[in-house]
């Protein structure tokens, strides 16, 4: 008995490694499949992740954190040059000075940036529309709750956000949430995901 054992324990784990090995080939093949449409520089949600399709080599998401052009990381002495026109300026007791510009001719759509020094740590975008050049992850303000659900998948929390007779979605751990009015998205936001200094 043990002689038959020493001989079907080796012979069952390589036939475990096996499956397991095709297993995470068809996974990697589905997740090559989902990804082949999404830009660079987006995130995607596929089979159960929110995943980051990238240009770089890094191991991480920053390259995603982007609404239109505009990166969290950026300098925000850059910003500026780009979008002229500042409206109200803040100080925050968390070090962070937050900033409003508009982002479109007609003034209904505006970011809200968040800086540490000449370091844009948040970006924000609100208002009613915006086009494909202001898309995160190809999502766009006005966009249903249904793309945004197909784009991102499902989100960690919901919460009333009574200023704005809205809703708030946050994708915890990943530092995005998007506010809805009325079904659309009203507001996206993304943030440095280190901690402050």
């Amino acid at each position: 008995m043990a002689r038959l054992l020493r001989q079907i324990v080796p012979l069952l784990a390589a036939a475990f490694l096996h499956v397991g090995a095709h297993a995470q080939d068809a996974d990697a093949e589905i997740m090559r499949e989902a990804m082949k449409d999404t830009p660079l520089n987006n995130f995607r949600f596929v089979g159960s992740h929110l995943v980051c399709k990238q240009d770089t080599s890094a191991q991480n998401y920053l390259a995603c954190l982007r609404i239109g052009t505009v990166k969290v990381g950026d300098s925000f002495r850059s910003f500026t040059e780009r979008h002229p026109g500042a409206g109200k300026e803040a100080a925050l007791e968390t070090g962070v000075t937050v900033s409003m510009h508009p982002a479109a001719p007609d003034a209904g759509t505006y970011w809200v940036i968040g800086r540490r020094g000449d370091r844009i740590v948040s970006v924000q975008l609100t208002g009613i529309h915006s086009g494909p050049e202001l898309a995160f992850a190809t999502l766009q303000l006005g966009d249903s709750e249904e793309k945004a659900l197909a784009v991102l998948g499902p989100r960690a929390s919901i919460r009333a956000v009574p200023e704005i007779g809205g809703l708030l979605w946050d994708y915890a751990p990943f530092p995005i949430s998007i506010e809805f009015v009325g079904g659309k998205v009203y507001s996206i936001r993304i943030t440095d995901p280190a901690p402050a200094p």
